[in-house]
């Protein structure tokens, strides 16, 4: 089946532009979709029917040319509209400036999917046959990419089935998968000390905080396709553990295990809460430090974005009787699950999909992660 392309512009004084993007389309096996040459008359207003077919596409192609063209009842431009419902349902986008004259709504709009941060890596052409090409140039290997055998869902489970262990703490192990199967790290690259400093160097940086300077660490290592890097817990358990082991694959694939029991701010808690209880601060700052990672790594490894999106889940080992506190305090007494948990505990059944926008603003996820645990963990009481 192909991927439909959805086309958004102005229509007067356009036509060999949309044509030209209808041909690109077609020539990198796209179905092209260009409301209002191919809508008959349905019913619904002109604004539900292109937003509607926004909905329906798997990538967006915004051409900016002379005019930024009609307004909508909201005050945006129709074309506006319709990036937005795209950059909403967070459908890929690709954006082709014409190098002509613009009237001041074409330079506002261009200004603005310009933009460093927040907008889109644009192509700027002359004409409609140099769109034509620039455009099948820009789609084809997007398509081409997204065709490559996928991962499923259920079998990311198979890396959380044996997670690292620190001591009888209770350890994180957070995963992310790539969804399309390909080789992201070259090998040798992989084995290079350079690399591995690299990662050292990201994984300590203040912004991400995974590793720590005061631990020490083993040397780097390769097992089959992966690196491993790992910061053991210690012997001076007084001090608190920050365990970590950082796994990284040849696929993109990334393993993060940390400790979130028995960490340095609460190594003068009381044994019994340490015993008992998960601190559900612990396991949130485990999880932002290793998403925050995760987006560093792909920021240097894929510097294009060509990997958009990924599938990702976390589990708990070692919980025992233990149960989830927000900001726990030491107590005479302590509540603890009736069953112990001897097996990891998944945040989610399956791998949940994301992609890069999410993977650095995971703060939703986050959330979802530990609400599904506690809720779970609740229900078994």
């Amino acid at each position: 089946m192909r991927p439909r392309v959805f086309v958004s512009s102005v229509i007067e004084g356009f036509d060999a532009h949309r044509q030209a993007a209808r041909v690109a389309i077609h020539a990198a096996d796209g179905e092209p979709l260009l409301v209002n040459e191919d809508f008959p008359s349905i019913h619904a207003s002109s604004r539900n029917a292109c937003l509607d077919a926004v909905a329906s596409s798997d990538y967006f192609v915004l051409i900016i040319g002379a005019r930024g063209g009609w307004r909508a009842p909201s005050g945006r431009l129709v074309v506006q509209e319709e990036l937005e419902e795209a950059r909403r349902r967070r459908i890929p986008a690709l954006v082709f400036i014409e190098d002509v004259e613009q009237d001041e709504d074409a330079k506002n709009l261009s200004r603005t999917v310009s933009d460093y941060v927040d907008g889109y890596f644009r192509v700027r052409f002359r004409g409609p046959e140099e769109l034509g090409r620039e455009l099948e140039r820009a789609l084809r290997p997007l398509i081409e990419t997204a065709r490559r055998p996928a991962m499923n869902p259920d079998e990311l489970s198979a890396y959380l089935e044996h997670p690292y262990k620190v001591g009888d703490q209770v350890t994180l192990r957070f995963v992310l998968v790539p969804a399309r199967r390909e080789e992201i790290i070259d090998p040798i690259r992989l084995g290079s000390g350079e690399f591995a400093d690299r990662l050292l160097e990201l994984g300590h940086s203040k912004p991400i905080g995974l590793f720590s300077y005061q631990r020490a660490k083993e040397p780097p290592s390769l097992s089959n396709d992966s690196l491993i890097i790992e910061q053991p817990a210690g012997n001076d358990w007084r001090r608190g553990i920050q365990a970590v082991r950082m796994e990284l694959h040849e696929s993109g694939t990334m393993v993060l295990d940390s400790n979130v029991t028995g960490r340095t701010e609460r190594a003068n808690s009381s044994d019994l809460m340490r015993i008992f209880r998960i601190a559900i601060e612990d396991v949130e700052a485990a999880l932002a430090a290793d998403f925050r990672f995760a987006a560093a790594i792909y920021d240097e490894l894929d510097l294009y974005k060509r990997h958009q999106r990924f599938l990702w889940n976390a589990a708990l080992s070692g919980m025992g009787y233990r149960t989830f506190a927000r900001n726990p305090q030491p107590s005479q007494s302590y509540t603890m699950a009736t069953t112990e948990r001897a097996e990891p505990f998944s945040a989610f059944t399956e791998g949940r999909p994301i992609d890069r926008l999410i993977l650095s603003q995971p703060a939703s996820e986050i959330e979802r992660a530990i609400y599904t645990w506690t809720k779970k963990q609740s229900r078994e009481e």
